[in-house]
């Protein structure tokens, strides 16, 4: 079932990916530029680009429009996105660095600081500031907007409308693909004092959480403090984390040891920021829920081994399985024989 996960991840990025470059071949002049956003008016469009908002940044990657950053604040940690320079942190950028890489164009979400966006219009760059989307409704219209904004009012936001239905039609089908079984599950990340906490109820990152296919046992909370009786009661089958710190909080707290997830080992570390970036990484995050959930599933208790996630096929990798046949063992033939010889999950490669 893993491989099949992976085929259909790898078909859906391959045809994503056609529609995304669909737009590249020449076509009839259109209405593009000049873009207003804000107070910002952009004349013709960005070919050099700084992000610094991790968020905007996974977006923007996920319509095909990576290609023009020449400068990431620190917070972009994606390794899909390490190939570009750092320009420092948001909330402090280089602007000596972001000037020398001849950026046109400065792309931020609504935690950049006011004084920091003066700072950087004062030394003759355009800032152009979205806010970060909060539900389905705003994250279509982030994605227009950043579509319009990077590549123009008729080409750039049709390719912002497309990247959005994409991302959800390639989640509908990686959860119909996995097999239905009754499990539950749960995520669970430590706040500043250590304490439990989940995805709020109606939020973007209990929607993709849901993608998993194993009923959230905390999906009707609507404050982060997760509420441990829920978790003692209902045992999830499954739990999801931030980091193994909570795995350490849970085996340490009287009576959630002994909860099923916990008990035989069924957890899985998921960064809580891949949830928060609804693009890329909230895809693969999901990849790697589906993938782990049929991997327990078709193994006995013990032999179901609490690791990373693993990583999901790439572009690259789909046109390689294009590719005339030969001698040597195919992609998918060497994953069936890896996952033969060992029975956990690695993330040595990053395929994004």
């Amino acid at each position: 079932m893993k491989r099949t996960l992976s085929l259909l991840l790898a078909v859906c990025l391959m045809l994503s990916c056609a529609a995304l470059l669909g737009g590249c071949k020449p076509e009839k002049e259109t209405n593009d530029f000049p873009v207003t956003f804000g107070d910002v008016t952009i004349e013709q469009e960005p070919k050099a680009i700084v992000v610094l908002s991790d968020k905007l940044a996974d977006i923007i990657s996920y319509i095909g429009y990576d290609v023009k950053m020449v400068g990431r604040s620190e917070e972009c940690t994606q390794e899909f996105l390490q190939v570009v320079p750092a320009v420092g942190k948001a909330a402090a950028p280089d602007i000596a660095a972001i000037t020398a890489a001849g950026a046109d164009l400065i792309i931020a979400d609504n935690t950049l600081p006011e004084d920091v966006k003066q700072n950087l219009t004062a030394a003759g760059l355009k800032v152009i500031v979205m806010n970060i989307a909060l539900n389905t409704n705003e994250l279509g219209e982030l994605y227009e907007n950043v579509g319009t904004v990077l590549g123009g009012k008729e080409t750039g936001r049709a390719k912002g409308e497309k990247g959005f239905s994409t991302l959800f039609e390639t989640l509908d089908t990686l959860n119909t693909a996995s097999t239905k079984v009754l499990k539950t599950s749960a995520y669970l990340y430590l706040d500043q004092s250590g304490q439990l906490c989940t995805f709020v109820k109606d939020s973007l990152e209990q929607k993709f959480f849901s993608y998993n296919g194993a009923p959230n046992v905390l999906a009707d909370q609507t404050e982060p403090l997760a509420n441990l009786d829920s978790l003692r009661i209902e045992s999830p089958s499954f739990i999801f984390c931030d980091s193994i710190d909570v795995i350490n909080v849970l085996q340490n707290t009287p009576g959630l040891a002994n909860i099923k997830a916990i008990a035989e080992g069924h957890t899985l570390v998921i960064p809580k920021v891949n949830f928060e970036r609804h693009g890329t990484s909230v895809e693969q995050a999901v990849f790697d829920m589906l993938s782990y959930i049929e991997k327990v599933t078709k193994t006995t208790p013990d032999q179901a081994t609490p690791d990373q996630p693993t990583a999901a096929p790439t572009q690259a990798a789909t046109v390689a399985a294009a590719q005339p046949a030969s001698d040597a063992p195919t992609e998918a033939q060497a994953d069936e024989e890896y996952y033969e010889d060992q029975d956990v999950y690695t993330d040595e490669e990053v395929y994004y």
